[in-house]
């Protein structure tokens, strides 16, 4: 979601190709001569593959800054932009992991079953992860560790309350829509599909910038549709089953360059 984010604001058009997570796609021999870690998602630019979601966005900065600068020229204000997107890496990414598998990923089990997710399991080249990753999801939930995220993310919460204020926004760095907004805005999309947007509800000032940052058309464009989420609190089971059919086809051509 922040790479079609950037992607938008970019205005470049981009061939989409939809992998079945669920299927472990990811770990497609294809797939891992372009990303040895097997992680989503990776940019092919010009032929040559770049992966880790951060740097992606990063390089599209770089490489294509217009029509507009993702990235503060003052050096204060790109640190304070570096700053949140290590934040969102290091410490955001990993409470949505905890918060996501205890509350979407074990409802995999009940929406395809547990026969057909140990087939799939066995395609997964690491058996001895797939095995694990199988006996997690059909485990029950730990809810002290959900706790346990929401505290930290409420902390985090916080944090931003303040810097927000600090740069008098409306943006994470002041008047200027940055890499870092982007990098923490599909963190707050996650939290509030998981149900959880109580845990900023009463700080005024990230209420506001999530707020904005939802109509953005940036946001819009890249927020992931509503087929591609998995089941959870607010996309229940009984009433999305799975429909295979939803998904993009290989190669799906998006071109915002005229939008």
């Amino acid at each position: 979601m922040k790479v079609r984010i950037v992607l938008a604001e970019k205005k470049l058009g981009w061939a989409e190709h939809f992998l079945r997570s669920w299927q472990f796609d990811h770990y497609l021999p294809e797939y891992l001569a372009l990303n040895p870690h097997g992680i989503v998602p990776t940019l092919v630019d010009d032929g040559r593959p770049i992966i880790q979601s951060n740097v992606i966005i990063e390089y599209l900065d770089d490489k294509y800054p217009e029509p507009v600068r993702l990235k503060p020229d003052d050096p204060l204000l790109a640190a304070k932009m570096r700053k949140w997107m290590a934040e969102e890496q290091d410490y955001l990414f990993k409470q949505i992991i905890v918060l996501s598998f205890n509350t979407m990923m074990k409802l995999r089990i009940e929406a395809f079953g547990l026969d057909r997710m140990t087939a799939w399991s066995k395609l997964h080249p690491d058996q001895a992860r797939a095995q694990d990753y199988l006996k997690r999801v059909a485990a029950p939930a730990d809810m002290a560790a959900v706790s346990r995220m929401e505290e930290d993310f409420r902390r985090h919460a916080e944090w931003l309350e303040a810097d927000l204020a600090e740069a008098s926004g409306p943006w994470i760095c002041g008047e200027q829509f940055t890499l870092a907004d982007i990098c923490v805005g599909v963190i707050f999309d996650r939290v509030e599909i998981l149900d959880r947007d109580h845990l900023w509800s009463d700080l005024p000032g990230v209420t506001t910038w999530f707020d904005s940052l939802k109509q953005r058309p940036s946001y819009r464009q890249g927020v992931h549709p509503w087929a591609y989420r998995m089941w959870g609190p607010r996309k229940p089971v009984a009433d999305y089953p799975f429909n295979d059919t939803e998904y993009a086809a290989p190669g799906t051509v998006h071109d915002w360059s005229v939008d």
